[in-house]
């Protein structure tokens, strides 16, 4: 049901408002295992199409994720779509490739192919489109809330990850051709539910209302207008020191993207380990989007910033510590890669959160685009860093120095960034 007011202000029926939370949650369950599903078998895929046991097939694989991570590239102009278009366009085409490309990933018979399939999966698997969606139509006192319901809702395709990893992957067989299944049962049928089901976001019918030209001054607007208007409204500073934010952690990614493959090659953890720390590291999820959502509407989104960044050298440190230990080694390599999913995913949240609250209707797409564009560009620039230092000296090096970095972040955050709490997004100009 949908109404308007005098103020042509559009609202959602709490009916409707439950029915797209469902949705949502499902569209994030994909999201998460297809973002993630490529992470937890690095190592199997060196098996099959690499050199096995050799620093230079670690090297050349980092190199070839850092070449798929550039199908985020094209994320930028995906979110330009949404704002042209609208949001559920865009959401249903994502879903529907996240789909087809895991179908591809299943079929990829080398090394090129995978890393093919792959740029093809990064393309649809990082629009956050949901984002804009449910901070479109949540009260604004509960977005961060809303949000990170379905965000735990999303978490059982975390959970799924391991459950299948342990099924596919054992220490007497691997069968790691059969992980991107899910995602094609889930994605494909989950566009059409999109297409037929959802409506437009409130807000951007809002807009439309508003502006009664919108559809001819949409479509004849450029990117480099939309571009404009982001880096001309009051917080442009803000917005910059989140992009310069975003860039560092997308450095982190190489951990999360590789990481399998370097406590896999631990002589102090054997696959069965390896499936426990992938369960813990989901479950721990969990906690960390249920904190992420009550501390960020209760006490704020800056001191969250603070909090996780801290936390990714930290954890990063405690796995390197664990891998070393010949007895008890899974107790700190699970506490470090827990923290480290929860850290990392947990930023990510807050800055896609807050980028969102800073620039008008029009643009928000445009503006999640250019987050995940700048993160995009921090993932390639640490795959292939952390490929050339791994190359010369070890991936254990190439983590150390990349995990640091991100410390930068810190004098950013107290100098730039502004609480962004209980901001009425339909009021941002």
């Amino acid at each position: 049901m949908l109404e308007k007011n005098n103020k042509t202000k559009i609202s959602r029926s709490s009916s409707y408002l439950l029915y797209l939370i469902i949705i949502l949650m499902f569209v994030e369950i994909l999201d998460t295992y297809t973002t993630n599903f490529p992470n937890v078998i690095p190592s199997e895929i060196i098996n099959t199409f690499l050199d096995p046991g050799s620093g230079v097939a670690e090297s050349i694989f980092n190199f070839c994720v850092a070449i798929a991570s550039l199908g985020m590239y094209f994320v930028f102009f995906n979110q330009l779509i949404a704002d042209k278009f609208g949001r559920k366009l865009l959401l249903g085409i994502t879903v529907l490739g996240m789909g087809i490309a895991s179908l591809l990933i299943m079929f990829s018979s080398d090394i090129i192919q995978y890393t093919i399939f792959l740029f093809l999966l990064y393309l649809f698997f990082s629009s956050d489109m949901w984002v804009i969606y449910i901070n479109e139509e949540s009260p604004k006192d509960k977005r961060a809330r809303y949000t990170n319901l379905v965000l735990i809702g999303g978490v059982t395709g975390s959970i799924l990850l391991p459950i299948f990893r342990s099924i596919f992957i054992t220490e007497t067989s691997s069968n790691w051709r059969l992980m991107p299944l899910f995602a094609v049962f889930l994605g494909i049928p989950l566009s059409l539910i999109i297409f037929l089901s959802l409506k437009e976001t409130s807000i951007f019918e809002e807009f439309k209302e508003r502006d009664k030209i919108l559809e001819s001054k949409i479509e004849r607007q450029l990117l480099k207008q939309n571009l404009k208007k982001i880096f001309v409204s009051n917080r442009r500073t803000e917005v910059i020191a989140i992009l310069f934010i975003t860039l560092l952690v997308g450095f982190n990614y190489v951990f999360v993207s590789v990481g399998e493959n370097y406590i896999s090659n631990s002589p102090n953890l054997n696959k069965d380990d390896i499936n426990l720390i992938v369960l813990i590291m989901s479950i721990s999820v969990i906690f960390g989007y249920l904190f992420t959502g009550f501390f960020a509407d209760k006490y704020g989104r800056k001191p969250l910033f603070y909090i996780y960044t801290f936390l990714i050298p930290i954890s990063i440190f405690i796995v390197i510590f664990g891998t070393r230990l010949t007895e008890g080694a899974i107790i700190p390599v699970s506490i470090g890669a827990a923290l480290l999913n929860i850290s990392y995913w947990g930023l990510g949240v807050v800055i896609r959160i807050v980028i969102l609250e800073v620039v008008p209707t029009e643009v928000r797409g445009t503006a999640g685009g250019l987050k995940s564009f700048v993160s995009a560009v921090g993932i390639t620039l640490g795959l292939v860093f952390s490929g050339t230092v791994t190359l010369f000296f070890n991936q254990e090096s190439a983590f150390i120095i990349i995990c640091l970095l991100v410390l930068i972040n810190l004098p950013l955050i107290y100098l730039f960034i502004k609480e962004t709490k209980g901001i009425d997004l339909s009021e941002i100009k």
